[in-house]
């Protein structure tokens, strides 16, 4: 019996702790959208992708891929490494882009044909979106395992459209 309860009250801890942080994942994407509503139209994806950098310390990349042809080359980003550019259609962005689907992938080693630009990324999501008559994807990668849900899709889908 005693086991049941401490077991039952580690779940509600558990579960307690998981609201915490999307309350504060919440927050974060909530603070970066006033900020980014104050901004002029010049340079407005680089601070874009400076707020949200910024704002998410287990980000190591977040930026922008064009799509060109059959590949992927690198637009405007802030990153721990240069990033890989050109790239391939068979990876997560570009997966991303041919589905014309958010991928969130909770552990990139899990994921086939991953491209590793940075050893250091465990988990991505990747967000395609037109814009000009240009295909994008917005891809992020965090340092942590299971880094992106779907807080994370609503609010930078969200940020996109600001584009």
């Amino acid at each position: 019996m005693p086991e049941t309860i401490i077991g039952f009250l580690e779940y509600l801890l558990f579960l307690n702790m998981n609201m915490i942080q999307s309350n504060a994942k919440e927050k974060k994407y909530q603070k970066s959208i006033e900020l980014i509503d104050t901004l002029d139209v010049k340079d407005k994806i680089d601070n874009i992708i400076k707020c949200l950098y910024e704002e998410f310390e287990d980000w190591i990349f977040c930026g922008f891929y064009i799509q060109k042809d059959n590949h992927l080359e690198i637009s405007n980003y802030l990153s721990d490494k240069i990033p890989c550019s050109p790239i391939q259609m068979n990876g997560v962005c570009g997966q991303s882009i041919m589905d014309n689907n958010t991928l969130i992938v909770a552990d990139v080693s899990k994921f086939k044909n991953h491209i590793i630009c940075d050893e250091n990324s465990k988990s991505e999501i990747a967000i395609p979106f037109i814009k000009d008559n240009k295909k994008y994807v917005l891809d992020i990668d965090s340092k942590n395992l299971g880094g992106f849900d779907q807080i994370d899709e609503k609010y930078l889908k969200e940020i996109i459209e600001k584009i």
